[in-house]
């Protein structure tokens, strides 16, 4: 794939960081990649190659994603283990991916732990699985905290 830089217009008032983290996304070729792949974000190829390395996802198994949002993860998730085998759990709200079921939920939340098990044996239930336990296969995090801009406390984060 050709490299092709772009440059932000002068008119826009952004921070400082925010143009680099725009620059870096207008000339990351992954980006543009997993656009025209049709994938929600370039941290699909991530999962992809941990997945042949790991062998990670298996058809039927259970996937729990913590953190989905935009939801590339478990975009690839749900082509790799089956439709309604994979559950995302979010702060954001998330739009719908086939064949996956999101939750808009703090996971650290003091009832999170019995919705996230309830919401598992209930895909378990509908996918006429023998394994109704609410335990997931394969539990996935992409998360980190979010960022102000400010390296130092971005870094103590």
């Amino acid at each position: 794939m050709p490299l092709k830089t772009q440059k932000l217009k002068k008119s826009r008032k952004l921070k400082e960081s925010s143009k680099r983290w725009i620059l870096r996304q207008l000339n990351d070729p992954y980006v543009e990649k997993a656009r025209m792949d049709g994938w929600r974000s370039r941290a699909a190829y991530k999962i992809i190659e941990v997945d042949e390395k790991f062998k990670i996802f298996k058809k039927g198994k259970f996937v729990v994603d913590l953190g989905a949002a935009p939801g590339g993860w478990s975009q690839v998730a749900a082509k790799k283990v089956g439709q309604g085998n994979v559950l995302g759990i979010d702060l954001l709200e998330i739009d719908p991916v086939p064949g996956t079921k999101f939750i808009q939920q703090d996971f650290l939340a003091e009832d999170a732990h019995e919705i996230i098990i309830s919401e598992i044996k209930e895909l378990q239930k509908q996918n006429k699985n023998p394994n109704k336990t609410g335990l997931a296969d394969v539990i996935l995090t992409d998360m980190a905290a979010n960022t102000t801009g400010d390296k130092k406390t971005d870094h103590l984060r």
